[in-house]
Order: C-alpha cells, then structure tokens, then sequence
C-alpha cells in the first residue's frame, strides 16, 4: 500500500511543475517574442519544461492513513502558491509598466516582485526556472542603465542558476545560453575579466548550434557572439578569433534589419585583421564596408558616430600602407563629425578625440601645419582624462600623446614637453605587455621620445634604451606590417646617431641597411616617403668617408634632392633636408672636387640656417656646417668674404654648443679650421693660438677608438707646425709629427682620407729636417709625399698641394746632395701643381714661389738665364696675385727683391715698390696697434723688413733718382703712425664738394681707430658678440670703401698714396730736412730745401757696422755702468765718430754750398740705427774748432710728412697759453724724485696761467683730461722704455697700475695741443728692433696732436730739470706774453743745454735732451 503522506507530496510535486495558464506574458517571454528585431545583444527568455508521468510506486493503492496532516501541508502548500503567483503578478505588471514608460522605480519594482516571488518559490517548483531567468533579465537590463557592477553579477549568478535547473535538451536552452552569454559579455566590458568572455564565447557558440540557419533568433546570437569574439582578438590578438567574427559578420550583413550596424563591425573586423596580416585586400574591404554603413547611417541614426569611427581608422591606415593623402583627409574629416556626434559625456569620445589627434599628427608631419600639432595634443589631452588609470584604452592614448609631445618638443625645445612625453611613453609601455596588440606602436614611439631625450641630456643610455625598443618593435612588426617602415626608419636614424657618438661603423652600416628597407616600403609617390630618403642619405655619408666608396655620396644626394621637393618651403623637416643634401653635396666635392657641388652645398645651408633661426635647437649643427663649407670654398677660391664669414658662423656656433654638447667637437674642428687659416691669410697670431686651444678641447672630446680623432689630430698638427714657425720651439714639431703618427695608424692603406695624413706629416719633417737635420727626416718626408701624391688622381683637389710639398722636399735634398734629378723633379711637380692652380686659386702664390725657387736653384747650377727670367716672373706674379695670402705675396715680393738684387736689377726699382706697398697692407690689415708693430719684424723673409726702406732707397740713390728715394722712405717708415694719421685725416676740402662723403670717412676712421686702439670686441646688430678679427675686417671694408669712393672724385686721386716729392719738400719750409740713410749696399745723406731739387751726399764710412758700433759703445756709456769720466770719454768719443762718418760732410754742404747761416734751425731724420745716435751733438770736439751744437740748432723729425703735419695750421698764441704741470715725486714703487718740486717753482719763476696736478692729483685721468684743454704741458716724473712692445712705454704717475702709456697718448686727439716739454727718462728712446718707426713717448705727445715736444735719449739726472726748466721757460717768455711761440722750443732747448756746460755737468746728461717737431 502506497503511504498517503507520500502520494499527496508527489501531487504537490506534479502541481509546482505544472505550466500554468497565463493571461498576461512574464518578463522572460516578452524578452523572447523581440527577439527577432534586436539590434545588439540580446536577452531571452526560455519555454515552460514539459509534463512527467506518475512515478510506479504510486500507482499502487495507499493507504488513507496521515489525511489531516496531508490537509496541513496541501492548506500550506495552497498559501505558498497564492504569495508566489502574487509576486509574479507584481512582477509583471511592474515589467509592463516599465517598458511601456521606462521609468526606474517600475523596473526596481519589478526585481523587488521577482525576489519576493522566488523566496515563496521551494526548490524543485516548476516554475522556479522561468522565475529566475526573468528576474536575471530585469537586474540585466538595470545594469545596462545604471552600470551597477552587483546588479550584473547578481545577473549571472541567476543566469547560470536558472540554466541548472533545465536539461541540455530542453526546447528554450538556446534562449537561456545566449542570455547568459549577453550577460557574461557586459560584465567583461566592466571588469576585462577575460575568463568572462571566454565563457560568454562558449555559451554563444552553443546557443548558435541550437539556432540553425533560418532560426529567428540566430541573428541576435551571431551578433552577440561576434562581438565578443572582436574583444577577446583585442585581449589576446588570436587572429582565429577575428577570422570567427568576420565570418559570423558577413552572414549577418546579407539581410540583417540592422544592417548598418553589421556593416559597421565588420569595416572594423577587417582593419584589425589587416594589422595582423598586412593584405592589402582586408583594407580595401574594410573601407568599402565602411562606406556602405555610412550610407545605412545617415544623419540622426545612432549607429552614424561608430561607422564614421571605423572608415576613419580603415582609411587612416590606408594612408600609412599607400602615402594617399587624400585618405588622410577624408578620415580627419570623418573622424570631426564623428567628434560632434559624441559630446562631452558620450562614452566613445575618448576614442573619437585619441582617433582625430593621431591623424591630425599624421597631418603634421606630412604637411609640417603647426596648428594640426597643437590640436592633436589638445585633443590628446583631453582623451587622456576621459581614460584614467585602470582604463582599458589609456595606453594608446598616452602613446599618442606622447609622440605629439616629442614633435612640440622638437619644435619649441620647451624641456616639460619632452618630460611630460618620456613619461607618457613609459606608462604607455608599461599598459601593453608583451603580446599587446598595440606593443609595436607603443615600443616605437618611446623609442622616437628616448631619441629626442638623449638630444636634451646627452645621456648614451637614452640613445641604448631606444635602440633596443626599436630593435624589439622590428621584431614584433614582422614583413607586411603597416608600422614596419616606420620602425625601420626610426631605428635607422637612431642607429646612425649612436655611430657619431662612438664611431662604431657596424651602426652605420646597419643604419643604412634598414633605411634601404624602409624606402622599399615607401613607393614613389608616398607622402612619407621623405623620410627614409632624408635618413638614409644621413647614414650613407660617413660610410663613404670610411671606405671611400664614391657610389655613397651619389645615392646620398640622390636620396635628399627627391624629399626636397616633397618638403615645400614652411615645412618643418625641410631645413633637415637641405642639411643633409648640403652635406651629401660637400662629401661629394671632397672626393671629386667639382666646386658646383660646394657652391650648391653652400646656397642649401644658407636656406637651412634661414629656416633656423636664433634659439633653433639645430641651429648650432646648420652653423658649423655652412661655416666648413664656405671655409672649402676660400680654399678653392681664395675669397676672404668666405673665411671671415665661416669665422663668424664657427664663432656662433660654439657659443650655442656649450661644453658636453653632442657636436662640440665638430663645432670645435671647423672654428679652428678657419682660424688656422685666416691666420695664414692675415698673420694674426691670436687666430693661431686660438685655433691650437680648441683642437686641443676637440682632441680631449675625440678620444681613442672616436672615428674623427684622425680628423682632429691632423689639424692640431697642422697648427701646431705654424705655431712651430712662429716660435722655433722644437717640442711643438715634435708633438705634431707624434700626432701625425697616431693619424696615420688610423688611416690605413686604402683609406680615404691616408694622403691628407702623409701629406701632413711630410711637412712636418722636412721642418724637423731644416732644424735638425737629421737626413732621415728628408728622406721619410720626400717618401711620404710620393706615397700621397700615388693615392691623389690628376684632378684630385687634394694633388696640388701634395705635389708642393713633395717639391720642397726634392728641393731641400737636392740642397744636401746637390742630386740635379731632385731639383729637375721638384721643378715638374711645381709645373703641374701650378697647372692646378690658375689664376685666382688662393695657392697659387705658394707654387709660384716654390717655382721660383726651383729655378732659380737651377739657374745657379746651370747658369740659364731662360731660368733666372722665368724665376723673377714668377715671384713677381706671385706678388701681384691678389687672391692668395697677403702673407705669400709679400714672402714672393721679398724673393723677387733678392732674387733681382743679386742677379738681375732690370726690376728692382719696381720690386721694392711693391714689397713696400704689401708690407703697408699687411701692416694694415692687423687688427691692434701691438700687431702692426709686430709686422714689421722680419719672418723668414729673404729680405730684412727692418731694412727695406732704406735699401730700395740706396737704391733710387744708386740710380739718381733722389726724389723717389725720399718717397721710398716716407713709404716705408713710421708706417704706423702714418696709418694711425690716415683715420684723423681733415676733410675740410671734401666738405665743400661732398660733405655726406666726408662724414662717412670720418665715421669709418674714428670706427677703425677706436677698434684698433682699443682692441675690444664689438656687437653685431643683432646684439650678439662678433668675432673682432672679422669685425675689424667689416669695418676695414667700410672704411677702404669710402676712401676709393674719395679717389673718384677730381681732384682727390691721389687721397692718401704716397705723397709726391713736391708735397714732401714742404716741410723743409723752415729750413732744410736732411735724412740719414743707412743702407748695407751704400749710406747717403740727402738734403732737402722747400725750393729746390734734393742734394745728396755719400756717406761711405756710415756703414751698417760702424754706426752699430757706435750706438753699442753709446749704451754702455749712458747704462751708469761706468764712472762719469770713463763715461765722458767714451760718448766724446762716440760724437767725434758721428761727426767724421755723418755731419761733417754735412755740416760742410750747408755752410759752403748752401750758405746757411750759423745759428739756422735744421731737421735731422736720421734711419735704422742712426736713430739712436745723438747727432745734434756730434762735432769734432776739438780745440778751436766748432762742434755742431756751435753752428746749427738741431731739431728731430720722425718723417717729412710728421713735420708737415706739425706745421699745418699752427697759429701762435696771441695771448699767454695754458701750461699743466704734472708732477710726481713720489709715484708708487718708484724712487723719489726731490728735484721736482724745485723745478716746479722754476717753471712758476718764470710762467703765468700754470695748473699744478702733483701728488694724489696725478693721475692718468686727471693729465689726459688736462693735456685735453691746455697748449702747453710739462711732465716732470718718471719715465720708462718698454723694449719689446714701446706703445706700453709709460710715465709713472699716482697710481702703480695706470702709468700714463704712449698708447694711451694717442688713444687721445689733443687739438689745443702745442708745446710739451718730457722732464722724464727716455722720453724720447725708441725700440731698438725698429727703430725707424720712431714708437716713444715723444712721438705719442707728438702724433696726438702737440706741434712741439722736448724729451730725452735715456736716463735723466733728477738734478738737471730745475735747472733746465729756468733757463728754458726763461727763453720761452722773454719777449713778454704777447710774442710767445712754440716754434722757440729748439731754441729754447738750447739754452737750457748751455746752462747745464756752464755748470760743468757730464756730456751725459747735456746731450741726452733733444727736440721734436716745430
């Protein structure tokens, strides 16, 4: 019997799982009857299970036992039922309600009903699964409103609840698998969670093999199911998982009712499937898809934004593969109105803004348009607070920010934009690990940031860091891969400037291989294709300086003059363009020396530099450049234009590239480069030492293992040999030949730059040869030479040179071996050489004179006068080829004097002019007064510079033209204080005729004397501070400009030549001028009258020899060396020569001749050592015979036209002068002086209208100021000589540290200046190198402006000035103080020279005053 307990329970049983009888749809079915029209993922819900039959068991009779409890549980039971069917009512009601209006409080309400309904709901009750599937449907749709990350896990814990309780063949299973498949898909899009969309697949593929073909709501899953595969390819880049979605998307777009959607998908599908696989065919696709969605979207459709997304992407990547730009164009467009269609708030706008950033970016750098750069990272920036940590898209977004970042940076060089660039790279990298879809991207971008980072610190590792990010994101970019080229190109450039840094010529290499690569991978035609070009022509220059290939430079200007005219002029990669084409360019003319390449490399830069202004990061690079190569081109050409500017351009370039900049070194090489050789054109010797300092900083940046280190030893040694020629110190031969050592080992047999090396090392022992003479020496250098000259073809720019320096080595070992086929050989290498160097090549004066050498060696030894004229013709050319270095010219023009002097006069007279004339202008050319001074000694010159004057004027004497013999002088002497008189020259006649001309010359002189006495730097006008060298040469041109200018005009030929006789003889106004020549080959007196032809005199005992011995036995006379009548004697003596070898045939002349009265005023200029000589005082000193003092008042002229100059347009003074004393007795570390202030009160015994500046009152200032405002001054301090450099000669005042200099004096005009009296020591004592410059304190006073100067030979005796004062001031004022003149000064002198005889005072210190002027 059957228990009736257990029968009624199996009726409850039956009874919960029957299918009810609904009048109204649960939430479930009214979800599975939409099913057909969904657009996105679905929810559905699932039929009621079917009937099962009565168990056997009960079949059985039961027995009628435990009815009232059975009534318990069935009344219960019933109560249960009626709460459940209750909440469901709720339920659905509240689920209509809420689709019907949409409200939340429906829809919460709803849930509430459903959970109510399933707590009365037992397990087991049939019903239970429909429930739960409902309720997990209600919490899902409330999380697609609100996001609730507890309503769709709740969701699925239903889901999955509701899919236990119904077998796997149940006839709703489809509805409940897809469900839970939307479901598990949103959570994903929440948490990334990838097991979410790995189960979401699993349950989506199972619903679709319950969903066959024809199914209603096979289209819901395959779309559900579509998308989830499409995130799951972006979380593991499973192309199978795309290949899955494509085709589950073409099914769907045959007849979707939401086809736009589909189309959608699938144009994005297959722009993703062609990142993997590079066909071409999958774009092509992907944007015809995208196009027809667009279509089905029209305006207003909510699907509009996403499709305009995708064609946007498709086509972007499109213009990467093809270079359209046009695609380019047409996404920014799309991706703009996509932009619009999502505002601020829409979820995808952080993926429209990231999309539009990147191909504006694109756009920039294509089109180079700065505004499509700021909008980029605007928009950048704006995507990355859309996407904050934890989001999954946040890491391409930094990526792309990133590299925008880097371009502002390499734009403005603002360094946050680089930090802020770096760092986003960094966390970009650090969001896609390994096997990250957009790895690639991310890894090269950083790669292109890190780049940029080294240019800023200068740090290797940023450079190592990027070469192996680069390296990694090759790897990852397999063939086909749109980012590829790229890479390539990236990694190409990097690799190439890591080669620069360390010389490693494998980076090179391998730089120019993926640079190959990358311009296969950009067709012609393609935007971009700009870019592997301009690297590729980067890296292929220095291989062709390594291995010499000439192919390289070939491909180099190739791969640069296509992106030229890709790059139009605004865009920014075209300066970097024209950089590498104007390198490819000079490369090329190194090796092959077609100057058109050089002129075409110079007019790149100088566009480039244009393109650069101040404060352009690059600038630096583009100056040292351009300087190089105009520094190539005044090597081929000679033009000075070019040095100086490749000076200039040298100079900024290092102000920009500060210690530890990249490009120092270079920067460094160039400047000194062209300082070396300004120094050879000019002979300024601060070029040379400043070119040997910054070889040796670019030696110290070029250390061993560097690929320019040959580079940079070449030169130092180069420089060092000339530094050598300066000094004569052996040790600086000796450490270039070291240099040239090291060099050559690094230049082997077969490199291309071996014969620079030999080349530079032959010259450098055939030098250590001429000191040493160590045979060897000559024969390694003639060996070297040959070998230089074998590796140089006949048109090499190089082989002239080497061909010269092989001839003097011949040359010099013919010397030693007297071996006739050397000087033969040396002879035909000069010819050709010559042949290379025609007219206006700036060496060609070096060959002519190596020529004339040859041949005049030939002509000694064979006695040819075919040889000896073609020699003279030689030097001569030499000396008149105006493109060479005034240097050359004037070493030709001293060979041609030689040459013609000892062999051949027919040109002598013409050869001292020009010497004459070249030594003016190199005199000329320097930029200080110390300088000048210095040009004037000789240098390895045939002829003595010291000299010259007064032997080209023995020689007009030798040939009668005594006129021209006093020009020759006038030309060649005093010729500093001559040119420093060319700047103060009056212009009153030119005011008259063209007074704008005449303010341009006295601006331009006072430029010039300003610059050249106060050597100082100037400015530019853009302010920065200019090479003085070249500015001097800036205002030299200005000024030589204005004087030609005056030249044209009639009447003003002849504006500062050489004055004609007729003009000079003027200054024998007074009386007759004789000058005292002192030749090695004849001396001469010549007397000159203002009336008359000049008178000469032959002086053949006033040799060279005998007047040196005089001033020799003169200077140990007056040195205080001997007791004063030792001293006496010897000075007696000394006059007594004077008198026998010079005056008396003088003194003769003009009493016998001349008639000149005793008591005459005359001018003595004396020459060369006759200088020193006090002549004035010469005389036979014997008993009844007069001495020259007796017969004649002797005054000094440092040339005819000084006098002259004191002269013009003096006017005595109508009333009593002004008269300063200056008086220091105790002036700071000197001994003190007690007889100034007795001579003070001398000069007040006697003047009126006397200031007094004395004791802390004298000082420098205070005496220029007042010898600026008074007539007449007399100095009463001490006095010193400087030996070597007399503008620093000085008188002691206050202060220690400003003595009063001769530079100072002239540094100064004077115009009210007349009369001057120096009671100091050597007043008047020159220098004893070149004494016919007549540099001293006098002349100084007298330059400045005074008419009339008084000083003293040597040393002064304190107890001689008051003495000397009374008498002479007493002279001076003797006719009252209207009759007072200057020009009383010699006469005035004398008489005070007579007070001291009377006193009996040693013949020292009487003859040791003496007069200059008027």
């Amino acid at each position: 019997m059957c228990n009736l307990v257990s029968f009624g329970k199996h009726i409850l049983q039956k009874f919960r799982s029957r299918t009810p009888h609904r009048p109204r749809p649960d939430v479930a079915q009214s979800v599975r009857n939409s099913e057909a029209t969904a657009p996105q993922i679905s929810i559905q819900g699932s039929n009621a299970p079917s009937r099962q039959s009565l168990p056997a068991e009960l079949e059985e009779p039961f027995e009628i036992e435990g009815f009232t409890e059975l009534i318990e549980i069935f009344s219960l039971e019933y109560q249960s039922e009626r709460s459940f069917q209750r909440a469901l009512l709720d339920a659905r009601r509240a689920w209509e309600q809420w689709q019907d209006y949409m409200e939340d409080r429906d829809l919460d309400s709803c849930i509430a009903s459903y959970k109510a309904a399933l707590h009365c709901c037992p397990t087991g009750h049939l019903d239970r699964a429909e429930a739960l599937h409902s309720l997990a449907i209600a919490l899902h749709k409330r999380t697609q409103r609100t996001g609730d990350l507890v309503d769709i896990n709740e969701s699925i814990d239903y889901y999955r609840e509701s899919l236990s309780l119904r077998q796997d063949d149940h006839p709703n299973q489809d509805y409940i698998l897809n469900d839970l498949s939307s479901a598990l898909s949103s959570r994903y899009e929440q948490t990334s969670d990838i097991a979410d969309l790995t189960e979401s697949i699993i349950h989506g593929r199972e619903a679709l093999s319950l969903r066959p073909v024809g199914h209603v709501g096979r289209g819901a899953t395959l779309s559900n199911l579509l998308i989830a595969l499409g995130c799951r390819y972006k979380q593991t880049c499973d192309i199978t998982d795309i290949d899955e979605s494509i085709g589950y998307g073409l099914e769907l777009s045959v007849c979707h009712p939401h086809r736009g959607f589909i189309l959608n998908y699938l144009s994005g599908a297959l722009s993703s499937r062609y990142k993997e696989t590079g066909d071409i065919a999958d774009i092509t696709e992907s944007i015809g898809y995208g196009r027809e969605a667009i279509s089905a979207c029209p305006d207003g459709h909510p699907q509009r934004a996403m499709s305009l997304s995708n064609l946007s992407v498709a086509l972007d990547i499109r213009y990467k593969h093809t270079g359209d730009s046009m695609d380019l164009i047409e996404s920014i467009n799309h991706d703009r109105e996509a932009l619009s269609l999502r505002p601020v708030g829409h979820p995808d706008r952080a993926l429209t803004l990231t999309n539009l950033g990147a191909g504006l970016h694109s756009r920039y750098n294509q089109a180079g348009d700065l505004s499509d750069l700021t909008e980029s990272i605007k928009l950048g920036l704006e995507a990355l607070c859309l996407r904050p940590v934890g989001h999954p898209d946040r890491g391409i977004t930094l990526s792309d920010l990133s590299v925008a970042l880097d371009s502002q940076y390499n734009q403005t060089e603002d360094i946050a934009d680089l930090i802020e660039s770096v760092g986003h790279g960094r966390e970009a990298l650090s969001l896609h690990p390994v096997g990250h879809p957009a790895r690639d991207r991310t890894l090269s971008n950083l790669s292109t940031t890190l780049y940029s980072h080294y240019k800023h610190t200068e740090d290797i590792a940023d450079i190592t860091e990027s070469i192996g990010y680069g390296r990694e994101a090759l790897s990852v970019c397999s063939d086909g891969h749109p980012y590829r080229g790229v890479v390539l190109n990236n990694l190409s450039v990097i690799l190439y400037l890591r080669y620069s840094l360390t010389g490693d010529i494998a980076d090179v290499i391998e730089s120019i291989d993926y640079g190959r690569e990358a311009l296969s991978l950009h067709p012609v035609g393609h935007p971009n294709r700009g870019v592997p070009l301009n690297t590729l022509s980067l890296a292929l220059n220095p291989r062709s300086n390594e291995t010499g290939d000439f192919s390289d430079p070939n491909e180099s200007i190739d791969c640069s003059r296509e992106p030229l005219s890709l790059r139009r002029i605004g865009h920014p990669e075209r300066a970097a363009i024209l950089n590498n084409l104007a390198l490819a360019l000079d490369s090329r003319y190194k090796q092959m020396g077609d100057i058109t390449d050089l002129i075409e490399s110079i007019n790149h830069d100088r566009e480039a530099l244009s393109l650069r202004p101040v404060g352009h990061p690059d600038r630096a690079l583009t100056l040292t450049n351009l300087g190089a190569e105009l520094h190539s081109r005044y090597d081929r050409t000679g033009d000075v234009n070019d040095l100086t500017e490749s000076v200039n351009h040298g100079r900024e370039a290092l102000s920009l590239g500060a210690v530890g900049h990249p490009q120092r070194a270079a920067i460094l090489n160039n400047l000194s480069r062209a300082l070396d050789s300004r120094y050879r054109q000019t002979g300024d010797i601060t070029d040379l030492i400043e070119s040997i300092n910054q070889d040796r900083e670019a030696l110290s940046l070029r250390p061993v293992g560097h690929p320019q280190r040959a580079t940079t030893l070449g030169n130092l040694s180069h420089a060092l040999n000339s530094w050598y020629r300066e000094t004569g110190n052996i040790t600086d031969l000796i450490e270039s030949i070291n240099h040239d050592r090291e060099a050559l080992s690094l230049r082997p047999v077969g490199h291309p730059d071996r014969a620079l090396t030999l080349t530079n090392m032959a010259i450098a022992l055939n030098l250590r040869y001429d000191q040493l003479g160590d045979f060897g020496d000559l024969i390694d250098s003639v060996d070297h030479s040959q070998e230089a000259l074998s590796l140089r073809s006949v048109d090499h720019p190089q082989r002239a040179g080497i061909l010269n320096n092989l001839s003097i080595a011949l040359d010099s070992r013919y010397k030693k071996t007297g071996d006739v086929t050397d000087l033969i050989e040396s002879i035909k290498h000069d010819r050709e050489a010559l042949l290379l160097r025609p007219v206006g090549h700036p060496d060609r004066a070096i060959t002519l004179i190596n020529l004339g050498v040859g041949l005049r060696s030939r002509y000694r030894q064979t006695g040819d006068n075919i040889d000896l004229a073609e020699c003279i013709a030689s030097f001569k050319d030499a000396a008149a080829h105006a493109l060479s270095p005034l240097s050359l010219r004037l070493t030709a023009a001293s060979c041609w004097v030689f040459t013609t002097r000892t062999h051949d006069s027919a040109s002598l007279s013409e050869a001292y002019s020009v010497l004459l004339a070249l030594l003016d202008r190199s005199v000329l050319l320097a930029r200080s007064i110390h300088d000048r001074h210095t040009r004037l000694k000789s240098d390895g010159l045939e002829v003595r510079l010291e000299t010259i004057a007064v032997d080209a004027a023995s020689w007009a004497i030798h040939t009668h033209d005594l006129e021209g013999a006093v020009q020759l002088l006038e030309q060649g002497r005093s010729i500093v204080f001559n040119q420093l008189g060319y700047y103060r020259t009056p212009m009153d006649d030119l005011d008259a005729i063209n007074k704008t001309l005449a303010d341009r010359f006295r601006a331009a002189g006072a430029a010039m004397d300003t610059f050249m006495l106060s050597n100082q730097a100037a400015k530019n006008e853009e302010g920065r501070v200019e090479d003085s060298v070249a500015m001097y040469h800036k205002l030299a041109g200005q000024w030589d400009q204005a004087v030609e200018e005056i030249r044209q005009i009639e009447g003003f030929e002849s504006f500062l030549r050489v004055s004609p006789f007729l003009t000079l003889r003027n200054a024998a106004a007074s009386g007759p001028v004789i000058i005292v020549n002192i030749s090695q080959y004849r001396s001469d007196a010549i007397i000159i009258q203002a009336d008359a032809k000049p008178l000469s005199i032959p002086l053949p005992d006033a040799t060279p020899s005998t007047v040196g011995t005089s001033v020799l036995n003169l200077s140990q006379a007056v040195g205080g060396y001997l007791e004063d009548d030792k001293s006496d004697q010897i000075i007696k003596s000394v006059c007594q020569d004077i008198w026998h070898i010079i005056s008396e045939p003088i003194v003769l002349l003009l009493a016998n001749t001349l008639k000149l009265a005793t008591g005459s005023h005359i001018w003595w200029v004396l020459t060369v050592a006759a200088c020193s000589l006090p002549i004035h005082a010469s005389g036979p000193y014997v008993a009844g015979q007069k001495n020259l003092p007796d017969r004649f008042v002797s005054s000094y002229a440092l040339s005819l036209s000084s006098l002259t100059r004191a002269r013009t347009g003096y006017v005595p003074a109508i009333s009593r002068p002004r008269l300063l004393i200056a008086a220091q007795t105790k002036a700071e570390g000197e001994t003190e002086l007690p007889n100034v202030n007795e001579e003070i009160r001398a000069i007040y015994r006697q003047a009126e209208n006397v200031t007094v500046l004395e004791g802390n009152q004298c000082t420098k200032d205070a005496v220029l100021s007042g010898l600026k405002d008074t007539e007449w001054v007399h100095l009463a301090c001490h006095g010193h000589r400087h030996r070597t450099e007399p503008f620093k000669s000085y008188f002691s005042l206050r202060d220690r540290n400003a003595p009063l200099t001769v530079l100072d004096i002239i540094s100064n005009g004077l115009p009210n200046g007349q009369l001057a009296v120096l009671s100091a020591c050597h007043s008047a004592a020159g220098d004893k190198t070149t004494p016919d410059e007549g540099i001293h304190l006098a002349a100084g006073i007298l330059f400045a402006g005074f008419r009339s100067v008084v000083g003293t030979m040597w040393a002064m005796d304190d107890r001689d000035g008051p003495v000397m004062a009374e008498a002479f001031y007493k002279h001076m004022f003797r006719n009252g103080p209207s009759k007072i003149d200057c020009r009383d000064a010699a006469k005035a002198l004398v008489m005070g020279v007579r007070e001291l005889r009377k006193r009996k005072v040693p013949m020292e210190r009487w003859i040791n005053f003496v007069h200059y002027g008027i």
